[in-house]
């Protein structure tokens, strides 16, 4: 697992960093300063990020937000000073999938990082699923839609619509769905697909 870690605190880095190499699975590579995070997450491409904020202009967490938005997207599990759930709620919106307050001992960071993968793994599938389940869902829509277009333009039920539709994604090799917005694009310009 390879471990991009970006602290300030170049004493607290540098025992966070000697603790996760002494484990031989773990490779750390440390934030240089200057960089961005996101360029060193495009050139180190870490399994997770670990981020302090121990500042209170929250650089730290626009960089997270930056990165989220990126396509470079990573778990990223927080460290901070102190407790402070206006942050923690910002965090977590920001794309953190761990926040931790900086009394945590030093030999607990390892947990935490995994805990922070499974965590961000699970958000990625749960999101991909709400992703298909509304696509699945507006397409159900649209091929309702165009159902009920077809059905009054060519003054038909339900099931000979359908067959319609059904056909035509046969015999284009696509699917009724798409058949379906492509109809109601054609002849239903009130209707946004």
């Amino acid at each position: 697992m390879k471990v991009l870690l970006a602290d300030e605190n170049s004493h607290r880095a540098g025992a966070l960093a000697s603790l996760l190499e002494a484990d031989n699975t773990l490779d750390v590579v440390m934030l240089h300063p200057g960089t961005s995070l996101i360029d060193a997450v495009r050139i180190h491409i870490p399994d997770i990020v670990l981020v302090d904020i121990s500042r209170s202009d929250r650089d730290a967490l626009d960089s997270v937000r930056a990165l989220s938005a990126s396509g470079l997207e990573r778990p990223v599990a927080l460290f901070i000073d102190e407790d402070d759930e206006s942050l923690m709620e910002d965090a977590f919106a920001a794309g953190v999938c761990s926040y931790n307050v900086l009394n945590t001992p030093v030999k607990d960071v390892k947990p935490l990082l995994r805990s922070a993968i499974a965590l961000y793994r699970r958000f990625r599938q749960t999101s991909a699923e709400l992703q298909a389940a509304r696509k699945t869902l507006s397409d159900r829509e649209a091929t309702d839609r165009a159902k009920l277009l077809f059905m009054k333009n060519e003054c038909c039920k339900e099931d000979e619509a359908y067959r319609w539709f059904r056909k035509q994604a046969m015999e284009k090799s696509r699917k009724i769905a798409d058949i379906a917005k492509d109809y109601l694009a054609r002849h239903d310009r009130s209707t946004p697909v």
